[in-house]
């Protein structure tokens, strides 16, 4: 539980640290603080969309609903959208096209995502990979398939969901054991296309 607990307030508080110097790269000798500013601007402390979101999956998968598929992945579609409306300081700009649309469900949030064109990998899905791990700490094969599930809401691109996979499952791994191999421990069960790229 503690690690749980610690996967959850370390990335908040790494993504709160880490606002103000968002696409910035402070000097070697700079002294790193919780400044707040950068793109939002944020309040020294606060964090950014990435941890809002942690948040909205965490909200759902914390009543117990599977947040893979059927209601508990509408929950989480619904939850991105009740974020968005709150006309957050910052969002990425593949997951603002999608949520703009405020699609009803989680098959509208996918269908959106998928009607874009252009690129639409990014990082934004991976940032919010933490409550998937935890959620499925009894099942492996169903965190990897909720991660992807969960980031194809908003990012159609199958690295960005395989991306979201490892870390799911590297989180997951992490949290039971306290060990930091889950990642090469998941390149061993991933499809041998996945694991060389």
């Amino acid at each position: 539980m503690d690690r749980a607990a610690g996967a959850l307030l370390a990335s908040a508080a790494g993504d709160a640290l880490g606002a103000g110097y968002e696409f910035t790269y402070p000097a070697a000798d700079r002294s790193i603080d919780m400044i707040g500013g950068g793109l939002g601007p944020f309040a020294p402390g606060e964090w950014t969309d990435d941890t809002a979101m942690t948040v909205a999956i965490a909200e759902v998968a914390a009543t117990g609903t599977p947040i893979g598929a059927g209601a508990g992945l509408d929950r989480v579609a619904a939850q991105f959208v009740r974020w968005y409306d709150t006309h957050p300081k910052d969002i990425g700009n593949q997951t603002a096209a999608v949520l703009s649309a405020r699609p009803g469900s989680a098959a509208a949030m996918r269908d959106r995502a998928r009607a874009l064109p252009g690129r639409k990998a990014g990082n934004g899905s991976l940032m919010r990979t933490a409550p998937v791990g935890i959620a499925y700490l009894h099942d492996p094969a169903a965190c990897v398939a909720a991660a992807e599930a969960i980031s194809a809401l908003t990012h159609d691109d199958p690295q960005a969901n395989e991306a979201c996979a490892l870390w799911s499952y590297a989180i997951r791994h992490a949290v039971l054991g306290g060990g930091f191999d889950g990642p090469r421990r998941y390149l061993d069960t991933a499809p041998a296309d996945v694991a060389d790229r």
